[in-house]
């Protein structure tokens, strides 16, 4: 549902306002909508947990850039075929 703000009471307006961190125009159109919370999956939790017990919750990025470039060039090696 869509309710213009010159139609809602002073306690309307005030907990939008709140909410928007800013005042909202008379001419502005307030939508409002209540979204169940949705969680992480069971499988991502677990492995977030696991990061944070191995400590790699507090890598840089630059850090995490190179850990990704050594496991592509390690991948890369174990697919070229050996020479002879």
């Amino acid at each position: 549902m869509i309710h213009k703000a010159k139609d809602l009471s002073p306690d309307q307006k005030m907990a939008i306002e709140s909410l928007l961190g800013r005042s909202v125009a008379e001419d502005e159109a307030i939508s409002v909508r209540a979204m169940a919370s949705v969680s992480a999956p069971e499988w991502l939790q677990k492995s977030w947990e696991s990061a944070k017990r191995l400590g790699l919750d507090r890598l840089s990025v630059e850090e995490i850039d190179a850990e990704i470039d050594a496991a592509r060039k390690a991948r890369r090696n174990r697919q070229q075929p050996l020479e002879q």
